[in-house]
Parts: structure tokens; C-alpha cells; sequence
């Protein structure tokens, strides 16, 4: 049996760099009910040896905005024009033109939504990571209860 590290992933994979990532990340706003659904689709479209985007899904369109500002957007494309990793949270900042606290706090809260991988090397650097070569955002407005803010179906 191999060892496994905390995230489940074999010791072998224990760098998010060196895990397999597909292409395209797909962030969606759908119920819990929806993205269970969603996930057993894409485990049978896998067994048949169908290529799948990863997913993140947020429960309301409030929470996705609240997430994905404007600054975290810009921040995502900053990793993706430089081939999904940085030389480090300071060199990110940098190159956002922003102070280093707020872009820790941004890659910290990105990461602890599974959006972005923190990448830890020798040196104790913390390199922000994005495997990905797009992100998808689906999102899809439908009518709700009243008191509700709409969500995907």
C-alpha cells in the first residue's frame, strides 16, 4: 500500500506541481445537491477515460463575488500570463504593483478555496501555484424564492 500525504495524494505527489491538473478549471455557483451530481458524472465520464475540468463551486453568486474580486481576477491572470507559478508571494506583489500583506491574504484565501496551490521549496519560500491554462466561470442566473439571491440550477 503507498503512503499518502495529508491531501490524500500519493508521497509522490505531495508537490502540487508534480500532481496530474487538467487544463481548465471550472468555477461554478450550484447547489450542493447540483455539484454532488455534477461530481458523479465527471468520476463515470473519468472511468470511460474522458478528460474532466477541475471544479470549485460556491453555493450562492454573493459568495463567488465575494471571492472572486477584481484584484483575486487580476491576481489569477498575473499566475497564468507566467506560466502558473511565481517566483514567490513577494515577486507577485511586485509584479501587481500591490503590498505584499494583501497579496498574502489574497493567495492564502485563494488557496483555501482550492483555487490556487502554495507551493512551499526548500528555502521556505511560499510560491503560489495555478496549474491551470484557463478558468471557466459558469454561472447561470435562474428565478428564485423571494429572499433568495439566485443560484445556478
Amino acid at each position: 500500500m503507498t503512503e499518502s500525504d495529508h491531501d490524500g495524494w500519493p508521497d509522490k505527489y505531495s508537490d502540487p506541481r508534480d500532481r496530474p491538473h487538467p487544463e481548465v478549471l471550472r468555477i461554478t455557483v450550484e447547489s450542493f445537491d447540483k455539484a454532488f451530481e455534477d461530481t458523479l458524472t465527471a468520476v463515470d465520464a473519468v472511468a470511460d477515460g474522458e478528460p474532466q475540468p477541475a471544479v470549485v463551486s460556491f453555493a450562492t453568486v454573493g459568495e463567488l463575488r465575494k471571492i472572486l474580486t477584481d484584484r483575486r481576477i487580476e491576481l489569477l491572470q498575473t499566475l497564468m500570463d507566467t506560466d502558473g507559478a511565481a517566483e514567490s508571494i513577494s515577486a507577485l506583489a511586485e509584479a501587481l504593483d500591490r503590498d505584499y500583506k494583501t497579496v498574502h491574504d489574497d493567495v492564502t484565501l485563494l488557496s483555501d478555496y482550492g483555487i490556487v496551490f502554495i507551493v512551499e521549496d526548500d528555502d521556505r519560500s511560499k510560491r503560489p501555484y495555478l496549474p491551470y491554462e484557463r478558468i471557466r466561470l459558469d454561472v447561470e442566473l435562474t428565478a428564485s424564492d423571494i429572499g433568495e439571491e439566485p443560484a445556478a440550477a
